[in-house]
């Protein structure tokens, strides 16, 4: 899959990385489908300092979820869903889009 990745202030990077895997029993996998960059990726786009260590971008997305572990509920397969700034990466289960 593509991901964009942040190396420093201005350097941002689209680069192919392994696909997402079900870890723990309360992740989900969603298919992207539409993505916005976020206020909060200014920040660091102005005045991150330089690093070898790429920074993961982005966290406000619609997708389709495609996985569930097995302890997720409220969500099925083919669900369309949206993310808030506030809950990403796992802090909080997505959402069905109304």
């Amino acid at each position: 899959m593509r991901a964009a990745f942040m190396y420093g202030a201005g350097d941002v990077r689209v680069e192919h990385t392994p696909g997402p895997i079900i870890e723990q029993p309360s992740d989900a996998i969603a298919r992207i489908v539409r993505a916005g960059v976020c206020g909060s990726n200014l920040h660091p786009y102005h005045n991150m300092p330089a690093s070898e260590e790429r920074t993961p971008m982005g966290h406000e997305f619609l997708g389709v979820v495609e996985e569930l572990g097995s302890e997720v509920s409220g969500l099925s397969r083919r669900h369309l869903v949206v993310t808030r700034f506030a809950y990403p990466e796992n802090t909080r289960p997505a959402r069905p889009a109304r």
